[in-house]
């Protein structure tokens, strides 16, 4: 891509491209200086295709535009843009993050203590909740598109990348833009990305940080069908009950039953960070990591967040949805289908592990308090629905005839 420079060396007669961060199905990063302004500048490199698009290249300046209205301390703000004039390609500049990615501490540290998970998902909410008030959802929430930098601060980049990428006529008929392992069950049925499918992918990203591996793990196709028809895997007892349930919650099939809005899921990871013992206590006879019921109120699953500003129900059949990238769901022949027509668009492309292979004796793990060496996760073998054995629970009728009565069966006074 390189070769596309000006005489001078520039990128655009301004940035000088210093050293690839990361390369991608979408292009490249480049660690850049504006000469201009004499500053570090990160500079996305897209595909140079994309300039050829006229479709492409009008919404990536809209969506440019957007993003560079942006104004938080958790969102990597936008400098400058081009649509790839000149014959070079087009090509996004943000701030420079001097840190790593989410990705690259996940590969380092996984699993993390509740403290930290918490306040990554306080600071991602933050961020989230400033983008979403303007109007404008990420779409592509994952942990190489969050930036822990040596300061300490937590920053999410890319806003605008993938809408606008998912309105070019690029994207073909049948192909799915987003991530596989924290894509929304509602994305995986083509429907348009809300507030809400952020939040998921955020739930996603908080079971990742809390066992070390993404819940559902295989080829692409499976795995988005386990986000749409497996549960959520049990988290470690270890996790305070109120984290619990937040990650639950989160993770809801069901866009409505997720907490809303993400000030709110902002404000419950604070709350939680200061005190881990907040949330809801399970009855004694529900094991720790039992998944809370879809029909749970969320004021009860996670005390404080509100359920107002929801997305609507999908408590029935979706229809067919005639999007360009919309990924069929049909069953029978339309499996077969899916299995070679969903794209996996990770940026960059070391961000994530290799997916694992499908194997028979998958299991689901239960974590202990001390981390072990790795356990098999759960893996979505097949495109279809995935079942786990429910974990096994105590009686509460023997239980409550234990309180009742003494060892000769009589009961005490």
């Amino acid at each position: 891509m390189t070769s596309t420079l000006g005489s001078n060396g520039l990128l655009g007669g301004r940035y000088r491209l210093v050293q690839r961060i990361a390369a991608g199905g979408q292009g490249e990063v480049w660690r850049a200086e504006d000469i201009g302004l004499g500053r570090p500048a990160a500079v996305k490199l897209l595909r140079g295709e994309y300039a050829d698009n006229a479709e492409f290249r009008e919404r990536f300046r809209r969506e440019a535009q957007h993003a560079a209205g942006l104004s938080h301390p958790g969102i990597a703000q936008v400098f400058d843009y081009s649509e790839g004039d000149g014959g070079e390609p087009p090509y996004l500049v943000m701030e420079y993050v001097a840190g790593e990615s989410l990705s690259a501490a996940i590969a380092r540290e996984a699993p993390m203590s509740p403290d930290r998970v918490l306040d990554i998902v306080a600071a991602v909410a933050s961020a989230l909740a400033s983008a979403h008030a303007a109007g404008l959802v990420h779409r592509d929430v994952k942990p190489g598109n969050v930036l822990l930098g040596g300061d300490g601060s937590i920053k999410i980049t890319d806003f605008g990348i993938a809408r606008a990428m998912d309105a070019s006529s690029l994207t073909r008929t049948g192909t799915l833009m987003g991530t596989p392992l924290y894509l929304a069950p509602e994305q995986a049925i083509g429907r348009p990305a809300t507030a809400a499918s952020d939040l998921y992918a955020l739930g996603i990203i908080a079971f990742e940080l809390l066992t070390g591996r993404p819940p559902y793990e295989g080829p692409p196709t499976a795995v988005v069908l386990a986000h749409r028809d497996t549960p959520l895997p049990p988290l470690p007892s270890s996790v305070p009950p109120g984290l619990a349930g937040l990650v639950r919650a989160l993770t809801a099939k069901d866009p409505a039953a997720r907490p809303h809005p993400a000030a709110a899921v902002a404000e419950q990871a604070t709350l939680l960070r200061a005190d881990p013992g907040t949330g809801t206590r399970r009855p004694d006879d529900t094991p720790l990591d039992q998944p809370v019921p879809g029909d749970t109120p969320l004021d009860q699953a996670v005390p404080g967040v509100r359920r107002e500003g929801l997305t609507q129900v999908l408590d029935q059949p979706v229809p067919p949805v005639r999007r360009r990238w919309a990924l069929p769901l049909a069953l029978g022949g339309g499996l077969a289908l899916l299995a070679g027509l969903v794209t996996w668009t990770a940026w960059p492309a070391s961000d994530h592990r290799p997916a694992a292979v499908p194997s028979p004796s998958a299991a689901v793990r239960h974590p202990s308090a001390t981390p072990t060496k790795a356990s098999p996760r759960p893996v979505a073998k097949r495109p279809r629905p995935a079942t786990h054995a429910p974990p096994h629970r105590r009686n509460p009728g023997k239980k409550a005839k234990r309180a009742k009565h003494g060892k000769d069966g009589k009961g005490r006074h």
